[in-house]
């Protein structure tokens, strides 16, 4: 009679040779059809059921033959992803939400973040795609024909993330133009006319080139000045946002208010303003984009646009399993929120 402390004669059994999903499929008390979606469909069951099967596939040591699988399906459950290295941004949680979507399809994302424009080298598909990927979701539309040309080649399903509208259908982002016009337009509101601009590189970034545009384009719109002096395009970081305040701080610009392209960003100016005695909002409004989770914890709390970064990981995601089942798919509308705090007042 086995105890607690001795594994049963099926778990024995199993542990003799290498566990089957019928071995699964018997100590769960399921049938085999049931632990096959657990492991590759696991939304289509209930929770309590998958976490039967995946107690008794962690029991027996039981992992699925994903040659085998993958011959027989002609797919390897797998999403290549390339998106350049993470730092100080908010790729992370757009990853995150990519990964979760795929992952209730039973799909594993396989990523790469490479350093800066090494993204778009075209070595770096073709080593996902020869691991077998089944679709691919790359950052921006700003990418090289070599790129496009070999997906096409394989006939790869992909998306590009983080796009500006009107993109196409294979690209999910939101309109940066809205953007910078909700935080322009609240520094107008507020009496301001003449501000600065801290922000990435544009020659080397979609991204920031079109967080940029979105602004200048704001700026015009309300009749407003962009001071030549307090332009500065760096690195995205806590340290290059503090440089770039007290380098504007040095030059003595008479700008009322600061844009800043991330909030990160934005928090190292926050400080660099605090050491400067620089008194924020009285002397000086601080925007940014982003809302990243510390935002309204920064002294004193981030005036920010919200950006639908999790939606995009979420949306991506959606349109690669559509893709990949042969269903249409509808691009959603993204929006974008000014959340107003403390750290913007009257000119």
């Amino acid at each position: 009679m086995p105890t607690a402390s001795r594994p049963s004669l099926r778990t024995a059994a199993a542990s003799a040779r290498s566990a089957s999903l019928a071995d699964v499929a018997a100590l769960a008390g399921v049938s085999t059809g049931t632990v096959s979606r657990a492991l590759s469909r696991p939304g289509m069951i209930s929770e309590a059921t998958r976490t039967r099967v995946m107690e008794a596939a962690d029991r027996l040591g039981y992992v699925v033959n994903g040659a085998a699988r993958a011959l027989a399906m002609r797919r390897t459950k797998t999403i290549g992803a390339v998106v350049p290295r993470f730092g100080s941004s908010s790729f992370p949680a757009m990853i995150q939400a990519l990964e979760s979507t795929l992952a209730e399809e039973g799909y594993t994302l396989l990523l790469s973040a490479p350093e800066g424009r090494r993204a778009q080298q075209p070595d770096i598909l073709r080593a996902m795609l020869e691991r077998g990927v089944d679709a691919v979701a790359l950052l921006g539309t700003d990418q090289p024909p070599a790129v496009l040309a070999m997906l096409a080649a394989n006939r790869t399903p992909f998306v590009q993330m983080w796009a500006p509208p009107g993109s196409g259908s294979d690209a999910v982002g939101f309109d940066e133009h809205a953007a910078g016009a909700q935080v322009v337009a609240h520094l107008a509101a507020l009496g301001h006319r003449r501000i600065g601009f801290v922000g990435g590189h544009s020659r080397d970034s979609e991204r920031a080139r079109l967080r940029f545009e979105g602004v200048a384009w704001a700026l015009a719109r309300y009749d407003m000045a962009l001071d030549e002096r307090a332009f500065i395009e760096t690195e995205y970081g806590f340290a290059e946002g503090f440089a770039a305040m007290q380098t504007i701080l040095a030059r003595r610009v008479p700008v009322t208010a600061m844009v800043f392209g991330t909030d990160y960003l934005a928090a190292g100016a926050l400080a660099a303003l605090d050491q400067g005695g620089v008194a924020v909002p009285r002397a000086l409004s601080v925007a940014s984009f982003n809302d990243n989770d510390f935002a309204a914890y920064l002294h004193p709390p981030l005036t920010t646009v919200r950006l639908p970064i999790r939606e995009i990981g979420e949306a991506a995601g959606r349109l690669l399993l559509a893709r990949l089942g042969g269903q249409p798919f509808e691009l959603p509308v993204l929006k974008v929120e000014l959340i107003v705090r403390a750290s913007t007042g009257p000119a």
